[in-house]
């Protein structure tokens, strides 16, 4: 069987240190943003990323892009 596979968009997600619990561990929140262009260079994501947590209240810890795709099967003659 073979598999055919798609890209679909990616998400963006932020990670947010929003202060310390009484056990003195991080707080972290996160905040997702979806349908970014599969075609979207890698840098733009970032920067994108970075100018987006700038407006967050609390400090930016981490960015990931989560890249979707989607598997087929390949239907054969």
């Amino acid at each position: 069987m073979a598999v055919i596979v798609n890209q679909a968009n990616s998400k963006l997600k932020l990670f947010y240190n929003a202060g310390t619990d009484e056990n003195d561990k991080d707080i972290i929140k996160n905040k997702t943003y979806s349908n970014i262009k599969a075609t979207a260079d890698n840098e733009d994501v970032y920067s994108l990323g970075i100018e987006l947590s700038q407006l967050q209240e609390y400090p930016l810890v981490n960015l990931v892009r989560l890249e979707e795709h989607q598997l087929l099967n390949e239907i054969e003659d």
